[in-house]
């Protein structure tokens, strides 16, 4: 087997996790490949990687996002060790966890956007002061004790509150967040920024069977909302009962209130691309929302969530079996139907 390159035994600097997406396609030259979908607010790229095996046809595709927060470094520590370590294994022909990953990856196309937000983990690994928008970013409010718990994109914006799902209008913010800052400001307009555009744009270009985005903390899962659960037929229900049996990640209610669901990436995905968007949050609860220390994410979550990866994988394949001939029909549902 060859080397392992992505290393998570503590901090993993936005620098490294560059140089080590360039080591990653260079060693798996024939496995893996990078696509810049877009540019941050300070000109970073926004890259995915799409690992896909010797059967090149056309195949159910799914989508695992890191690092829409900031501060949840966790999330993009294992969308890189999960593209290292999948890697690997498929040359290797070797199982992880119960899972044939070479079977799986030759079956599928696995995409990932392992920092959707690389300004703001920027910002919370070396401060505000090394933005570029720093003139802006200084007079903004930080909700937490210092730039550590910074949370949106260098405008102050909360990505995960500012997609499009037909909800932007009525979604709430926490007295305060109502203007740029750290936390849970939606923005002043709904895909307004240029990482929320990457993303919808990145959707828009690939069919996608279903997606996930890994947040933190909690150990739990956001798997449906009271908009979009009706359309699935109980498939979403399966999978994450499936999900919850095999994994530590609790299974939450149906979101019910839009003015608090509303406008997340994973909401966004079901109501404009008819398809399950699941939303996992690692490691254990943090009162404040401060994830654990960088160096805990092996003990705390590449220990459980390491095969996630491969699990939505094989589940792209039974929502394609499953509901691609229904796809003239959700097309024709109309607006409101969609998004209640």
């Amino acid at each position: 087997m060859k080397k392992f390159i992505v290393d998570t035994s503590d901090t993993y600097f936005l620098d490294k996790i560059y140089d080590d997406i360039e080591k990653l396609c260079e060693n798996y030259i024939k496995l893996l490949s990078k696509n810049v979908i877009g540019k941050s607010v300070e000109g970073r790229d926004i890259v995915a990687l799409k690992i896909s095996g010797e059967i090149k046809d056309e195949k159910p595709a799914v989508l695992l996002v890191g690092g829409i927060h900031a501060r949840e470094d966790f999330s993009v520590m294992l969308c890189m060790k999960m593209i290292d370590y999948y890697c690997n294994y498929y040359e290797a022909g070797k199982s992880l966890d119960g899972f044939d990953v070479k079977n799986i990856i030759d079956m599928t196309d696995m995409y990932f956007v392992p920092v959707a937000n690389p300004d703001g983990l920027n910002i919370v690994h070396n401060g505000p002061e090394s933005s570029s928008n720093y003139n802006k970013l200084k007079n903004m409010k930080i909700w937490g004790e210092d730039h550590t718990y910074w949370k949106a994109n260098a405008n102050g914006v909360d990505l995960n509150k500012n997609f499009d799902d037909g909800n932007w209008e009525i979604r709430t913010c926490v007295p305060g967040t109502d203007v740029p800052c750290s936390d849970r400001f939606k923005g002043f307009a709904p895909d307004s920024e240029p990482e929320t555009k990457a993303l919808i744009n990145f959707c828009n270009k690939n069919n996608f069977e279903l997606m996930v985005t890994y947040h933190c903390s909690g150990n739990c899962s956001f798997w449906a909302d009271i908009g979009t659960h009706d359309m699935f037929n109980g498939l979403d229900e399966k999978i994450m009962d499936e999900l919850n049996k095999k994994y530590i990640y609790r299974k939450t209610k149906i979101s019910q209130d839009p003015k608090v669901y509303g406008c997340g990436f994973e909401n966004w995905f079901r109501a404009r691309k008819k398809r399950p968007g699941f939303c996992i949050e690692l490691s254990p609860f943090v009162e404040g929302g401060k994830q654990h220390p960088d160096y805990m994410f092996d003990e705390l979550v590449w220990q459980h969530a390491r095969s996630t990866g491969l699990f939505f994988a094989e589940k792209a394949v039974k929502v394609h079996s499953e509901i691609h001939d229904d796809t003239e029909k959700y097309a024709a549902l109309t607006r409101d139907e969609i998004v209640r």
